[in-house]
């Protein structure tokens, strides 16, 4: 057992006390307005050191998203924290890459652990050899997606989406058994996520097909064995972890209802073992109920400025208290 996440933890344990509360979320869901919305949240401890008379939400959300990577860089240790961090890289790629598609400019966000002007080298064409295989390989796929004229927003999104959960479970080796059972069961949730919305859509098998991310627990044939009956989904995921989401919503193809309990199912793997001093899961678990408030706070503010009622906003909150 290992004690070189102890001092890590040791601070993520000070930091907990400063999360936001039911009775918090209560107060904001409770403003009148967006002015008042953002005065709340300043006084629930985000946006530290920004005026109130700034009253920007974008600058307040991303203060608070800037805080939450920089945290995972700070307490990286011995890299275990790398899966987590370079899906921001990814993130950058996607729009590297549509911003050359579309000859537009691109605007720089959070960045993980890669240099974004070498994605854009690469991207131009001009080999790097400080970036993975897997990003080098997935850029490579799109140019010549692009020179045949069969490019598209998915066909980037999916191309670059593959990479990432490739290389991520390359790196989450470094991370310990949580982690790497976390990504695999984020891979099975978003083939399911998948499999539904494009049931729902009446799309095409080729459609999902296309989109499947290897990885994951459940196997390609599982989902394409099932395309034409809920029934035979629901038969070929019985024996799985998943049966019990899968009987939710297989039926009834509520997208929005799946990402929440996926969402909450998801954040439950970290939660369950935040006291485990000698992991990585108290700052994992913090990281992601620091994003996930993030998120949520997001979504309140946006129901606010909409006039939209709270008991509907309610119906897309995560679960991030315990």
């Amino acid at each position: 057992m290992s004690d070189k996440f102890v001092f890590q933890n040791a601070k993520i344990k000070h930091m907990e006390s400063k999360l936001i509360t039911s009775q918090a979320i209560q107060r904001l869901l409770e403003c009148a307005s967006a002015n008042d919305a953002f005065r709340v949240l300043l006084e629930m401890g985000f946006g530290s050191g920004i005026p109130v008379e700034t009253n920007d939400f974008d600058v307040l959300f991303s203060h608070e998203e800037e805080n939450a990577v920089a945290l995972l860089k700070e307490f990286n240790v011995s890299n275990a924290l790398d899966a987590f961090l370079v899906e921001y890289d990814y993130l950058n790629l996607k729009s590297i890459f549509k911003a050359h598609a579309t000859k537009t400019d691109f605007s720089s966000t959070l960045t993980g652990l890669y240099d974004i002007n070498e994605m854009k080298s690469q991207v131009e064409g001009v080999e790097s050899e400080n970036l993975p295989n897997e990003m080098k390989e997935a850029v490579n796929t799109l140019i010549e997606l692009e020179k045949a004229e069969k490019l598209s927003p998915r066909i980037i999104d999916v191309t670059i989406d593959k990479a990432m959960y490739k290389h991520i479970l390359s790196l989450v080796k470094k991370s310990g058994n949580l982690a790497k059972r976390y990504y695999v069961k984020k891979i099975d949730y978003l083939n399911i996520l998948s499999f539904l919305r494009v049931q729902k859509l009446s799309l095409p098998l080729e459609f999902f097909v296309t989109g499947f991310i290897d990885g994951g627990t459940l196997n390609k044939e599982v989902f394409v064995n099932s395309f034409d009956s809920v029934e035979k989904f629901k038969e070929n995921t019985k024996q799985t972890e998943f049966r019990e989401i899968v009987e939710k919503t297989a039926e009834t193809k509520d997208i929005v209802a799946l990402e929440v309990a996926i969402d909450n199912d998801l954040l439950k793997m970290f939660r369950e073992e935040f006291n485990d001093l000698f992991s990585i899961a108290p700052i994992v678990n913090y990281y992601l109920t620091k994003r996930t408030e993030i998120k949520l706070t997001k979504l309140i503010v946006a129901g606010i400025k909409n006039h939209v009622a709270p008991e509907l906003i309610r119906e897309r909150m995560r679960e991030i208290y315990a």
